[in-house]
C-alpha cells in the first residue's frame, strides 16, 4: 500500500471512530471492523478505477484481492503505530492508565 493510501486510510478510520473516547484522547487503537470497512471502500475505488481502464476481474480474484488489501492495511496501520482491536473489545489507553496511577 502506498504512503498516500495509508494516510487516507488513517484519516478515514479516525473519522469513523471519532466518537470513541479513547481515540479522541489521542490513543491509537482502531476497531478491526472500522479497518475492514475502510479497506473495502478503498478497494472498491481501486476496482472502479481498474474498470474505467478496461480491466476485468473474476469474482474469485476480487474476493482474494479484497482479503489481501485488508491484511495489508492492517500491517500498514500496525507499522504506523496503530493497534487493531477485535470487535467487542473495550478500547483503552495505556498512556492514560499510567497517568491515572500517579
Amino acid at each position: 500500500m502506498r504512503p498516500v493510501s495509508i494516510m487516507l486510510a488513517c484519516t478515514i478510520v479516525s473519522v469513523s471512530v471519532a466518537q470513541s473516547p479513547s481515540f479522541a484522547r489521542g490513543c491509537r487503537q482502531v476497531l478491526e471492523s472500522d479497518v475492514k470497512i475502510t479497506s473495502m471502500r478503498l478497494y472498491a475505488d481501486i476496482l472502479a478505477n481498474a474498470a474505467r481502464n478496461g480491466w476485468d476481474y473474476t469474482p474469485e480474484s476480487i474476493v482474494s484481492g479484497s482479503n489481501r488489501h485488508f491484511e495489508e492495511m492492517k500491517l500498514q496501520l500496525n507499522d504506523a503505530g496503530y493497534e487493531i482491536v477485535p470487535v467487542g473489545a473495550r478500547l483503552y489507553c495505556k498512556r492514560l492508565d499510567k497517568l491515572a496511577v500517579r
